[in-house]
């Protein structure tokens, strides 16, 4: 597919044919074929990117044990319905709908959940509930150095996230599991 751009009205600040859709398929290291989509206005300058993944993968459950800085730096591919869960913290972030795929390591996974943490909080009035907030952000810094060990679990049930490295566990899941990680996510079977 070649660069495909539409012109139309911006929703945003209503301005006549000023919002560019613009399109186009690429290949992405971790992720595949993908179709990479981009909305911008040149009046208001409203953008937003994403990508969607156009390859067929098969749904995984990634598992890795983080004890020292080498496992900090080891690759993570969230793909936009990726699940990550730390069991021993009783912590899981499910995608929503304008969750969007990246490429990280580990370390840059634990710093997106401390700063989702952080906003969360700000928006909570129960004293006990801020105070749980802080505790899981300190137990999160003290992984980061090296001072905690946890189990990191990605599971995708479109298969486009991955944790990458020596050590890392990897497994199909089941028709079960896909079920309920699914609930939030629109999967069109052929």
């Amino acid at each position: 597919m070649e660069k495909q751009c539409n012109v139309m009205d911006c929703p945003i600040c209503g301005k006549e044919d000023s919002l560019k859709l613009i399109t186009q398929e690429l290949e992405i290291p971790y992720f595949g074929k993908v179709i990479e989509t981009t909305i911008l206005c040149e009046a208001c300058k409203y953008k937003k990117s994403d990508i969607f993944p156009v390859d067929v993968k098969e749904p995984k459950r990634y598992t890795l044990t983080v004890e020292d800085g080498y496992d900090l730096n080891k690759r993570v591919i969230r793909g936009s319905s990726g699940h990550i869960s730390i069991p021993e913290f009783g912590f899981e972030m499910s995608p929503g709908p304008a969750s969007e795929a990246y490429v990280s390591n580990v370390e840059g996974v634990l710093t997106r959940m401390e700063d989702a943490i952080k906003t969360l909080k700000s928006w909570v009035e129960n004293e006990d509930e801020r105070k749980k907030a802080d505790e899981l952000i300190e137990k999160l810094e003290e992984v980061k150095l090296g001072k905690e060990k946890i189990t990191l679990i990605i599971e995708d049930p479109l298969g486009h996230s991955a944790i990458i490295g020596d050590g890392v566990k990897e497994e199909i899941l089941t028709e079960e599991e896909i079920a309920l990680l699914s609930d939030n996510t629109i999967i069109m079977d052929k």
